[in-house]
């Protein structure tokens, strides 16, 4: 995966190192001060390329302080318009929502148990946390890990986060799952609630991401509500994908990313679907698992910036690429290929598809969001 970082004004970037991005954007009537840029005092930002006034409208810029849903009148004068400042990489708070149950003793490639002694088979658990150990070992600090297990009490239980997400937690993962000997049953939707409730407590404008590592169907059903959930052995397959949904949708907007590991994983397309991230990562192998894990720290360390603020006009911005007018996704709120908000106050983004591909394997070489004022036309 590719870093770009900003090493001089107008933008020129190189590439360095592991998955995120740092480029530049055009910001309209006022927004955080560029990287690399020059504070003039006025309480705005001084850009390398100037300030490029509102078509018709006077060259002379009037120093005044933004916020967002003024109107052009309202802003630096009357004379809204464009100039530059820097895009900040946005880390991920990434809350690792793993499966415990104690299907996970049997073989990922069949629904039998691993014989005690084996040699060649290759046990779900001892495999997921193998992947996990690799992906984690490696993680930087583009991703901040927590960890949920499910269940918490042998039955359909779901406590609060074992490890909570923290700059640096990655090893406090490892070390707490080496603890865990798989047992009960799945509790699948009540681990989502409690999730969303853990992470709508946490305050950082990172964007925040569950990550759900399951091997089978949720059973605790039962009718019943709450921390407990119902009661194990019933079918809880709806009632978990309405809990992503809610995870994924307004005001939350915490996306759940699905892994399947094993041969019983059935019902999570459904379920990466809800959660706004389109299929799930089958897992079936070792390295299929790894593989997995990464293609998803690469994406949410990769594709989701910081705008410092919100724009003066959510609906009124474009992200371009490569400087060129032709490479300019569409916002996708069903984040299958384009871009959309990823909090709601509209201040960070992320790019999905084959939008993400690009910035990650390095064909994006630079990026932009142009943001315009209300009823300003950006050209």
């Amino acid at each position: 995966m590719t870093r770009l970082r900003t090493i001089s004004q107008p933008t020129l970037l190189r590439s360095c190192g592991t998955a995120a991005l740092a480029t530049a954007f055009l910001v309209a009537c006022g927004g955080p001060k560029p990287i690399g840029v020059a504070d003039d005092g006025s309480g705005g930002s001084k850009a390398s390329t100037g300030y490029v006034p509102t078509p018709g409208a006077s060259s002379t810029k009037t120093s005044t302080t933004t916020n967002p849903g003024t109107t052009p009148s309202d802003v630096d004068g009357g004379n809204c318009g464009l100039k530059t400042a820097g895009l900040v990489p946005q880390p991920a708070d990434l809350l690792l929502v793993l499966d415990k149950t104690g299907s996970l003793t049997r073989a990922m490639d069949s629904t039998s148990e691993c014989a005690t002694g084996s040699t060649t088979c290759q046990q779900r658990w001892a495999t997921l946390v193998s992947g996990l150990n690799a992906v984690l070992t490696s993680s930087s600090s583009d991703v901040n890990w927590g960890l949920e297990l499910f269940n918490s009490d042998g039955s359909c239980g779901v406590a609060a986060p074992e490890v909570p997400i923290a700059p640096g937690s990655a090893a406090a993962v490892q070390a707490y799952i080496a603890t865990v000997t798989p047992a009960g049953s799945t509790p699948t939707r009540v681990a989502i609630d409690t999730a969303v409730t853990y992470l709508k407590t946490l305050t950082d404008t990172n964007g925040k991401y569950i990550l759900l590592a399951t091997d089978g169907e949720p059973n605790c059903g039962g009718g019943g509500g709450g921390r407990g959930g119902g009661g194990a052995g019933t079918s809880d397959v709806q009632n978990t994908v309405t809990a992503i949904q809610t995870a994924a949708g307004p005001p939350n907007g915490f996306q759940t990313f699905v892994i399947g590991v094993g041969v019983e994983a059935g019902n999570l397309t459904s379920f990466a679907t809800a959660g706004g991230t389109g299929q799930y990562y089958p897992a079936n192998s070792p390295d299929q698992l790894t593989a997995a894990l990464n293609a998803i720290v690469g994406t949410v360390a990769s594709c989701t910036f910081a705008l410092g603020k919100a724009p003066p006009d959510p609906n009124n911005i474009v992200i371009q690429f490569n400087g060129d007018k032709t490479l300019r996704p569409p916002q996708d709120t069903t984040h299958t290929n384009g871009w959309d908000y990823t909090s709601p106050s509209d201040n960070t983004v992320q790019v999905y598809g084959s939008w993400c591909d690009n910035v990650t394997n390095g064909t994006y070489s630079t990026s932009e969001v142009l943001m315009g004022c209300p009823g300003q036309q950006i050209p």
